[in-house]
């Protein structure tokens, strides 16, 4: 059994600059010390927790313990993540890790394990570093402690202002509680032996058939190196020092005096035919038990619809969509219009569309797209995809068993043919972002164009615009109304492709409910009457404009001044203004040639 550390020194509490440090080593807790409550609380000395409690978060536990009389517990929740840090003085120190033995015990009735991962600052904790998943454990009575073992960063060498970070939060999948975690004998030393740390244990990869995979990082770090530390993918995957480019299938990376600073490999899954696939990451060094990054994947061929472009000309205005009720069958859309999945809870903008949404439009949990009438399409995801009866209303009561392998919500697609419109007109997408239900995780809704479906692929070809267009979660029934204009790059197209990609920002939870609503396409002709132009005369539009990118009917060298006659831009050959910046109001935009035109910011 390991000794008690008690140490007496002064209290510190995250965010502030003066720490009590531990600055000899080795050093145990085993957390025998009453804990002092309170969020952010210094719980015991140098060790400070976000929220201590006496039974719940984070808290003394004196009923499942490794030595007695006491252990750490930490308990996440839907909108609490568990952040332990102990604060240490490395500046005599190198090559430093932490062990100890941790264990799940059973929480309420759910099935989320409680995940722990460890991360490392050098500067008190501004910024992290060397991040390690460490164990997700179940919430189920584990009978014995496991023993578990965190390397720091060599970055963390010879350090004066150094914290480590137990990082504890809820499993992605399963439902309601996750799982007490118990952590006990705690040890923090100096090691000798040579060592590599590395930020992942597993990654999973989507890939669409003839085209890599998006790839991901494991950070590789090492010291006390005696050699090389050699890194080999397994078959179908690739693995480089580069993100855009130079994939293999081995590398190898060259200490410096023993370390290699933590240093990013990139993985992705680039298989040539369709299935799923499975292997090993093993990176090797002398000295050193091979380490493993448990790689999988699926390789898909896309089934997503690219839907039938709705025709447009010069100088018509089409709506698209205005209302979608919950009885419209599954598997139909809106004219010209397309809904695509994906498998992710929380997409962020590169997460690839695989499938069409193929359920119903009236479901109330889970992932799923729903029809809201005269309020349009909303999205919402959860952790898990819909159960296949669920889904097609064939079993609505279904609560196991096989689910929607990509049925998370991810984007609705409009398609339109620009041939009618010549080069001097102006297409303009006027629609409206609506937030359904705001919870406790922020959504966007990003909107983006592509010409053409680059040759059936559904995750390239997309530009965003030249000021981003999004709408984004707000407070419960609320909304936006929106308008873009398409680049004129876009005019005379056989298709034009725009998505709104329902996509994460932040937080933990619920996720939000966000809605497409009133979309409708007008065509404006710089050529007719109304637009007439004649020496070095030029138009604005949108004018009056809700702070969106300006255009100008031709290129122009531009003063723009506000009604007290200060110049606020000055700029040669413009052919946009942005006026994200610019207040409400009324603006005079003038020429070199001494036309001024006004321009309306409401």
């Amino acid at each position: 059994m390991m000794k008690k550390l008690l140490i007496t020194v002064s209290l510190f509490f995250v965010a502030l600059t003066t720490f009590a440090q531990i600055n000899t080593l080795p050093a145990t807790e085993s957390f025998t010390t009453t804990f002092t409550q309170g969020t952010p609380a210094t719980f015991i000395p140098n060790w400070t927790g976000s929220s201590v409690a006496a039974t719940n978060k984070i808290f003394q536990d004196l009923t499942d313990y490794n030595s007695a009389p006491a252990a750490l517990s930490i308990i996440p929740t839907s909108s609490f993540n568990g952040d332990v840090e102990v604060s240490l003085n490395l500046t005599s120190y190198q090559s430093v890790a932490v062990s100890f033995v941790a264990k799940s015990m059973l929480n309420g009735t759910g099935t989320r394990d409680a995940v722990l991962t460890m991360t490392t600052s050098i500067d008190g904790g501004t910024t992290w570093i060397g991040s390690s998943l460490i164990a997700s454990l179940p919430n189920a009575n584990q009978t014995a402690f496991t023993s578990f073992s965190y390397s720091l960063p060599v970055e963390a060498n010879n350090q004066s202002n150094v914290l480590v970070r137990f990082y504890v939060t809820r499993g992605a999948t399963g439902t309601s509680t996750a799982a007490k975690l118990v952590i006990d004998d705690v040890t923090i030393q100096h090691v000798t032996a040579p060592q590599v740390t590395l930020s992942q244990t597993a990654l999973t990869f989507t890939q669409v058939i003839g085209y890599p995979s998006q790839s991901q990082s494991v950070n590789v770090s090492g010291s006390n190196l005696l050699g090389n530390v050699s890194l080999t993918a397994p078959a179908n995957f690739e693995i480089s020092l580069s993100s855009a480019s130079g994939f293999t299938s081995s590398l190898s990376l060259t200490p410096t005096a023993g370390i290699i600073l933590t240093t990013p490999i990139y993985v992705r899954l680039n298989s040539t035919t369709a299935g799923s696939f499975s292997g090993n990451l093993v990176v090797s060094a002398s000295g050193v038990t091979d380490q493993n990054v448990a790689l999988t994947g699926n390789c898909v061929t896309p089934t997503v619809t690219n839907p039938v472009p709705l025709a447009i000309t010069d100088a018509s205005t089409t709506s698209v969509l205005t209302q979608w009720d919950n009885t419209n069958a599954a598997g139909t859309y809106p004219a010209n219009m397309a809904l695509w999945c994906h498998a992710s809870g929380d997409p962020d903008l590169t997460t690839l569309f695989v499938e069409d949404w193929s359920c119903l439009y009236s479901l109330t949990s889970r992932s799923r797209f729903t029809g809201e009438g005269v309020n349009g399409i909303s999205m919402i995801n959860t952790s898990n995809s819909q159960y296949t009866g669920v889904c097609d209303g064939s079993n609505p009561t279904q609560a196991s068993g096989t689910t929607e392998t990509n049925g998370r919500t991810g984007a609705i697609v409009l398609a339109l043919s620009t041939t009618g419109v010549s080069t001097n007109s102006q297409i303009t997408i006027n629609w409206t972002g609506r937030t359904i239900l705001q919870n406790l995780e922020a959504f966007g809704l990003r909107m983006q164009y592509r010409i053409g479906t680059a040759a059936g692929n559904p995750n390239a070809g997309w530009l965003e615009f030249p000021t981003t267009q999004e709408y984004l979660s707000g407070a419960d029934a609320t909304s936006a109304n929106e308008t873009t204009v398409l680049p004129s790059s876009c005019n005379g197209q056989a298709l034009v492709q725009i998505r709104w990609v329902y996509y994460y920002i932040s937080g933990t939870g619920a996720r939000a409910q966000v809605a497409l609503d009133d979309v409708s396409v007008t065509v404006a002709s710089l050529a007719n009457q109304n637009f007439a132009l004649a020496n070095n005369d030029f138009m604005l539009f949108p004018n009056p404009t809700n702070k969106q990118l300006v255009h100008l009917s031709t290129p122009q060298t531009i003063e723009v001044y506000d009604v007290t006659g200060k110049v606020i831009l000055s700029e040669k050959n413009a052919s946009t203004i942005t006026t994200i910046t610019f207040s409400s109001g009324i603006y005079f935009v003038k020429t070199d040639a001494g036309i001024t035109k006004k321009l309306i910011i409401e």
